[in-house]
């Protein structure tokens, strides 16, 4: 997993509500076991739910700060698709000399190409009001995939107080835009035939999944010279106005 790659960091403010008075979504939901060796469930005063949706999988790293530590392991879980599941957070007083921020981070995999997500990154915290388990915090997070067409990879396209529905777009496959910027031109032919001669070499490639499927614009299963050509005549040809199509 890319640890930290920054693709959305919000400070989400909380809700609180007596601690016998979860939400189903924790009582339905798959409980996954901290890797940090000192949890104490009579600590906890919040819960992170997600759903992963059908045919994708989940990285989902959760790290915390505090007083004593910087990016301590708290969670660290690979989740099947088509399920919930629950990481149990403990609260803190959020005073200088006793608090706790948490760093959530999800990657996914799936959608019709496979493809791996860049992290969809969330600072929250939760707080231990009076140091004693009488107030609950849930952060809920509803992931979906589609091939919508956006500036970013994530989008949340809605939120009610700490639940967001957050679509992927790993679906979204521009044929010869190896660097996203809506354009196909000759910087793209050119990133393909740095590629081409790292697997050509035997070198470390450069391509996440995504820039792969992109570059093979003649959908022969290969990255090579043919395809970086094929990228500069279909430049060339949009830009002396012609109406340029990879068939």
């Amino acid at each position: 997993m890319r640890h930290f790659s920054l693709i959305s960091a919000v400070v989400l403010t909380f809700m609180t509500v007596p601690v016998n008075m979860t939400s189903s979504a924790v009582d339905s939901a798959v409980q996954q076991t901290p890797v940090y060796q000192e949890f104490d469930e009579n600590e906890v005063n919040g819960a992170v739910i997600v759903n992963v949706p059908q045919n994708s999988t989940a990285d989902v790293l959760i790290t915390f700060t505090s007083p004593e530590v910087t990016d301590e392991p708290y969670y660290n879980s690979h989740l099947q698709g088509g399920k919930s599941y629950s990481f149990e957070i403990e609260g803190r007083d959020n005073t200088e000399l006793d608090y706790r921020d948490y760093t959530l981070s999800i990657e996914l995999t799936g959608g019709e190409y496979n493809i791996t997500s860049s992290d969809f990154v969330e600072e929250i915290t939760v707080p231990d009001v009076n140091d004693n388990p009488d107030s609950y915090v849930e952060y809920v997070y509803n992931f979906t995939i589609d091939g919508e067409e956006s500036d970013n990879e994530f989008d949340i396209v809605s939120q009610k107080d700490t639940e967001k529905n957050i679509a992927v777009h790993l679906e979204n496959i521009t044929l010869g835009d190896i660097d996203g910027n809506k354009i196909v031109d000759a910087t793209d032919a050119s990133r393909v035939l740095t590629e081409y001669s790292l697997l050509s070499t035997g070198s470390e490639p450069e391509f996440n999944s995504r820039q792969k499927l992109q570059a093979d614009v003649n959908k022969d299963g290969n990255i090579n010279a043919s395809d970086a050509s094929k990228i500069l005549e279909y430049y060339s040809k949009n830009s002396t106005g012609g109406n340029a199509t990879w068939e």
